[in-house]
């Protein structure tokens, strides 16, 4: 039975997981696309028999394109930042200034950055300590995800905790690749209107304007909020032992 509720609340949590950043999404759009670049409903059924049953479908499918974009996002931020580093290395690590401030703008910036300090911290270090008394071998060579994949699996009622983490990190990160495809979109119509395009796909205007102008700086606190709670979520397995 215990098995079953578990595999309930981790499809539930699965469904939540796609629904709500596609529906995020449906509401930005239907927000900031203008009227005339609707689709005329001139079907072969009525579309109005599905009614809210056809939002929460379009709105769960939709989920999995923020989802695409949003691995697309990490992945490219990483590389970049990686490249950067690797053409400041000599500087960085020779320069303690420049590589505190080199940390802080650029490198945490990184998905895998809370991994540098926690890795070398007494809470790994007793966790390595834990799993090898408990006759696990070769646990020195163990990366993080290993050994945080072995204790939650050793603990089973931590599991609720890291989730909620872990999709507070996620509704963060989805938010910050919708208000960044919508700032996308608002730069390609301005360069559109620049070059006499009178097509317009997105709404543009003194308040709209303010709003994607508003957008760009808080993208970067959406990212530093999915930060703090994707390294909550990757610690809690090492604090609590069992």
């Amino acid at each position: 039975m215990g098995e079953i509720i578990q595999s309930l609340k981790e499809f539930v949590w699965d469904i939540i997981g796609y629904l709500i950043p596609g529906f995020a999404l449906l509401i930005v759009f239907n927000f900031i696309t203008p009227t005339n670049i609707a689709v005329e409903d001139n079907f072969l059924f009525d579309w109005n028999i599905f009614d809210s049953f056809l939002i929460i479908v379009i709105s769960y499918l939709l989920g999995f394109v923020v989802y695409g974009i949003t691995i697309f996002k990490i992945r490219n931020q990483d590389l970049i930042i990686s490249e950067i580093e690797k053409r400041f290395e000599n500087r960085i690590q020779e320069n303690k200034k420049f590589k505190k401030r080199f940390n802080k703008y650029i490198g945490s910036k990184h998905s895998r950055f809370w991994q540098r300090k926690f890795k070398d911290s007494s809470t790994v270090k007793s966790a390595r300590s834990f799993l090898t008394d408990n006759g696990y071998k070769d646990v020195n060579k163990m990366q993080l995800n290993e050994m945080r994949n072995i204790l939650m699996s050793r603990n089973p009622e931590m599991d609720e905790k890291v989730y909620t983490f872990m999709f507070r990190s996620s509704v963060f990160d989805h938010l910050s690749t919708i208000l960044m495809i919508v700032c996308i979109a608002a730069l390609i119509q301005i360069i559109l209107s620049l070059f006499g395009s009178e097509f317009f796909f997105i709404k543009t205007g003194g308040t709209y304007n303010f709003l994607y102008s508003l957008f760009v700086f808080i993208i970067p606190l959406l990212g530093n909020s999915k930060r703090i709670f994707y390294s909550i979520s990757q610690r809690i397995p090492f604090s609590n032992l069992k």
